[in-house]
């Protein structure tokens, strides 16, 4: 059943984080690095999360990229699960259903 693979996720998952993983590209400001002179962009990691219309990045290092996404994951399956738990409600509420 649904719940029983909600109540699953939450008791195997490791963590859960809202919010989605990101590759930001950017220059460092040095001008003799390799950003600047070959054009060659930083890469780093963000957790970007967007609530009440405000948005907010965490910056994620490399060595937590795997646990990061896999929180973000449990995140949506959680989210997922629920939505289609409360689906079921309210297919029961609309037939009357106890």
């Amino acid at each position: 059943s649904l719940r029983s693979r909600l109540h699953r996720l939450m008791a195997t998952a490791d963590g859960f984080i809202h919010g989605s993983v990101i590759e930001m590209a950017r220059v460092c400001g040095n001008p003799r690095c390799k950003c600047a002179v070959k054009g060659e962009k930083h890469v780093s990691l963000y957790i970007e999360q967007t609530r009440n219309r405000k948005t907010r990045m965490k910056y994620i290092p490399r060595a937590w990229e795997g646990r990061i996404r896999r929180w973000a994951n449990n995140y949506r399956k959680a989210s997922e699960l629920l939505e289609e738990i409360s689906d079921e409600g309210w297919s029961r509420l609309s037939q009357r259903k106890e």
